[in-house]
């Protein structure tokens, strides 16, 4: 990568012709030849969140990548060093008609080598309006098919996995897979990727209690991890939808299944209305980074409703369709059952969705926006 001194003009990559050249500076062109400014940032992890948000949509991107020469690295590992390469640049705006011309290392450089941009540089990235989003991790595409169906797929990896994700310019959905550990996965590498304003754990649940029936939506008040008995307040307790029964209730996060006994059980042991796998994991992400946490959960299976003989089909945090239907095919008196599994499950995803757009999504549902009053209307009978 050219080195080029701080506030030189720009000349790596081709002439814009809406920016005259004594305006197109560059920032943060470091070489390991070269010396260059250390020292401390005022609102560090606001820089470098917009930093890295701004490098999601990069220009001027090359076919070849440019390892940090700080790090020394002697080739290029996507699950070890991928904050310490880089192919494109970055624009910042600054006073004046500047436009500032930046790697997208640069916040690479800023948080592993002290690196201090030009004064003016940071008060160009002040001035950007940061785009924080709202992440929601499911299990699974099918759970929340309704409401990603017309919004951009994208992949993306962290720490060596692959995850999918669904992205409007106002929320963005990570598909972790089935159970803890994947959700907690998926929950840390959408942290560290969208830097969101809130997190979500949305997905269907089992009834713990026989007032909860099927197709009713919930926001727990609490989730807790029955693994350990912790428990995880939600930041519903803080919107107006917490005096409505649909934020009295309590989440309880199961390993696997949960059966009819083992539902009853949950109810008694913790409080819990409902039961699911992940809740817990996400909560414990955003308590980790900070975050406000909510959960939102719709009935797919009742209280009586045991469909623990599922968890066989459970592998690597997927559900393996074709040993399903094998299995099924030879039982004939399990089609009812299943059929029915499968209208609940689809009409708890459809109000589940439904939820999202008219409350989370619409940034009507935590303080500092407009308060939503949905929730009186469509109050659950617990």
């Amino acid at each position: 990568m050219a080195h080029m001194a701080d506030l030189s003009p720009y000349r790596y990559g081709p002439a814009e012709p809406d920016v005259p050249a004594d305006k197109l500076l560059a920032v943060g062109w470091l070489d390991a030849k070269f010396r260059y400014t250390k020292g401390d940032i005022a609102e560090r992890d606001v820089v470098l969140r917009r930093l890295r948000q701004l490098a999601q949509k990069p220009v001027n991107i090359t076919c070849g990548f440019h390892i940090c020469e700080f790090c020394r690295l002697k080739s290029y590992d996507s699950a070890v060093s991928a904050k310490q390469v880089g192919n494109g640049e970055i624009r910042v705006k600054g006073a004046n008609g500047v436009v500032y011309a930046a790697p997208v290392l640069i916040a690479h450089y800023i948080e592993r080598h002290a690196y201090r941009p030009p004064s003016e540089f940071l008060e160009g990235l002040q001035g950007l309006p940061e785009l924080r989003r709202i992440v929601i991790i499911a299990a699974l595409k099918r759970e929340i098919r309704p409401l990603v169906k017309n919004w951009s797929k994208e992949e993306f990896s962290h720490e060596g996995r692959r995850f999918s994700c669904y992205e409007s310019d106002y929320a963005v959905v990570v598909c972790g897979g089935i159970g803890p550990e994947y959700s907690r996965r998926a929950a840390e590498a959408a942290v560290a990727k969208y830097y969101p304003q809130l997190l979500i754990s949305a997905g269907i649940a089992g009834s713990a209690v026989p007032e909860l029936h099927v197709g009713e939506t919930i926001f727990p008040a609490a989730v807790v991890d029955t693994r350990d008995g912790s428990h995880h307040e939600t930041a519903i307790n803080h919107a107006a939808l917490s005096k409505t029964p649909l934020a009295r209730t309590v989440l309880a996060s199961y390993p696997e299944i949960a059966g009819s006994a083992q539902k009853r059980q949950l109810a008694k042991s913790y409080g819990a209305h409902a039961v699911d796998m992940e809740g817990a994991s996400v909560a414990r992400a955003a308590q980790l980074h900070n975050l406000p946490f909510l959960a939102i959960k719709s009935i797919s299976d009742e209280l009586d409703v045991d469909i623990s003989q599922l968890n066989r089909f459970i592998r690597g945090g997927k559900f393996a369709t074709g040993a399903f239907v094998c299995y099924l095919v030879l039982r004939p008196w399990l089609w009812l059952k299943m059929s029915r599994l499968a209208r609940n499950t689809q009409l708890a995803s459809d109000n589940l969705c439904a939820w999202l757009r008219e409350s989370a999504l619409t940034n009507t549902i935590l303080p500092g926006t407009e308060e939503g009053t949905r929730g009186d209307a469509r109050a659950s009978r617990l």
